[in-house]
């Protein structure tokens, strides 16, 4: 993509409020397109939770997220994480922890136009399944 066009894609996501949901529909939400990570993440428990070879999500700050239909199920891992899904059709939707207390991970995959949001850099590459390519600079 050339510079020119990806400014007017940066332009364009920084004017609207990302939007998604579940594959249902019954769970919806809404958050500020102020998006300070998009990753990659190759870690056993968001493989094992998601059932994926891996998971795409975008961070944000918390105060900036909203369930705006519907309430999730809020599962409490091993690890103290907090992770919600459709409690109907189980669509992952987001992760939580302490440690990131002013932060939310969206799935990339729940948003509405998640060709807006491709995944940056990998994280957790040392736990990605060997067949898995990594993004490379």
């Amino acid at each position: 993509m050339s510079r020119s066009a990806s400014n007017l894609v940066m332009t364009s996501m920084e004017t609207h409020t990302i939007t998604g949901g579940c594959y249902c529909g019954e769970v919806r939400f809404s958050a500020s397109p102020d998006v300070r990570v998009r990753a990659n993440c190759h870690c056993a428990n968001c493989r094992r939770a998601v059932g994926a070879q891996a998971v795409a999500w975008i961070v944000i700050k918390r105060s900036q997220f909203q369930f705006t239909k519907g309430t999730p199920h809020r599962y409490q891992t091993e690890t103290g994480a907090w992770r919600t899904f459709c409690p109907h059709c189980g669509t992952s939707l987001t992760y939580e922890h302490n440690k990131r207390a002013d932060e939310i991970d969206i799935t990339t995959g729940s948003l509405d136009h998640p060709e807006d949001f491709p995944p940056t850099k990998d994280v957790y590459p040392e736990e990605r399944l060997r067949w898995v390519e990594l993004i490379r600079d």
